[in-house]
């Protein structure tokens, strides 16, 4: 091959490339990976690279009380800490993203939502805010622990270290209220080039959906269920995380008993303080959805209807029963189609029924 018929050829290929990457990323993929004139668009059809469901929002704050952040904390006294994963800090978007603003509200209360403690996780961030006496400073009298159902197993029954502890100033310096930037509210996405294998996987995802509900290698799966449940096309179709499926087989009654075990010791611990503690774990949307569906290919997940048995000595938030009672009364568009997040509408409801739960304790 000569040298001139050899430079056309990686020219065209190399033109093609660029053409093809332009072209898709323009016409598709930008819409995904990238925000663009301020909406949100959900990490589902970022993962499954879908974007003929996109739920397009905005973050708007309507609500006459707001949460504190760290940053905007300035030792004013706390009802309730709530502590929790993307749930807790508003990744889902859109019109009122934090359930805590919709608490506030309701129950007039000053609620800070705070992101862990160094390397720390979740529960023992908790446990060191307790130990460190940095709970009763601020007059905390709830601490509400918030976690995905997924990975409740994983994170409540295992690295549990109930004696953790550091100074309350050095807890004070770490979180540098008022002042600090840091924040886990934050739905920025990495800047992505108009050249990616998302390219490439939205051509062979959206080809591969047509054969497959989870197109054979996507971690994003697609479901149709008896009656419609959405607001948008298709309005019978909902859209659901890999792990949802996975995690099943971590919830078994003995898994689940030892959980429970470690979340009563920790009200335990809170209640020597005169703080309660409320467990909000999240029902996900195959198993919120899962009696509508018009397939039971999928196993049952049993978290929900084994916890509801085993005693508490914490309040429980039962976020499949409340929400479910919404789907009965025709409420649509209760997680976002694009997205593992409920909506607004979830937070609402949860909210009022805490709201409820405590007058009646």
């Amino acid at each position: 091959m000569s040298y001139k018929k050899f430079t056309i050829i990686f020219l065209s290929i190399l033109a093609s490339f660029l053409i093809f990457n332009f072209a898709v990323w323009n016409l598709a993929t930008k819409y995904i990976l990238e925000r663009h004139d301020g909406y949100i668009t959900g990490n589902l059809a970022r993962m499954g690279y879908i974007t003929s469901i996109l739920y397009k929002r905005k973050n708007r704050d309507t609500l006459p009380k707001r949460h504190f952040e760290a940053k905007n904390y300035n030792y004013q006294k706390i009802n309730m800490l709530t502590l929790g994963d993307s749930f807790s800090n508003g990744a889902g978007g859109g019109l009122n993203r934090y359930y805590q603003d919709y608490m506030a509200t309701y129950m007039n209360w000053n609620i800070l939502n705070i992101y862990k403690y160094k390397k720390y996780n979740e529960i023992n961030t908790l446990i060191t805010l307790l130990n460190s006496g940095f709970l009763k400073k601020i007059g905390v009298k709830y601490v509400l622990y918030e976690t995905i159902k997924i990975r409740a197993v994983n994170r409540l029954v295992a690295n549990i270290n109930f004696n953790t502890k550091n100074s309350i100033k050095e807890i004070e310096n770490f979180y540098n209220f008022g002042k600090t930037k840091k924040s886990n509210s934050s739905l920025k996405i990495p800047k992505t080039s108009f050249i990616n294998n998302g390219n490439f996987k939205y051509i062979a995802y959206n080809f591969l959906y047509n054969f497959s509900n989870h197109a054979f290698i996507s971690k994003v799966y697609m479901a149709k269920t008896k009656k419609s449940i959405s607001s948008i096309k298709p309005y019978d179709k909902f859209l659901f995380y890999k792990k949802e499926l996975t995690s099943i087989s971590n919830n078994s009654k003995k898994n689940l008993e030892i959980m429970n075990d470690n979340l009563n010791r920790l009200a335990s611990l809170l209640k020597k303080q005169d703080i309660k503690l409320i467990f909000m774990p999240v029902v996900n949307k195959l198993d919120f959805y899962y009696p509508l569906l018009r397939d039971k290919e999928y196993p049952k997940d049993p978290f929900f209807d084994t916890i509801r048995e085993l005693h508490k000595d914490y309040i429980f938030i039962d976020t499949k029963a409340i929400l479910k009672k919404g789907l009965k009364n025709g409420i649509k568009d209760i997680f976002y189609y694009d997205d593992t997040h409920w909506s607004y509408k979830a937070s609402d409801m949860v909210s009022k029924d805490l709201k409820s739960l405590l007058e009646h304790e």
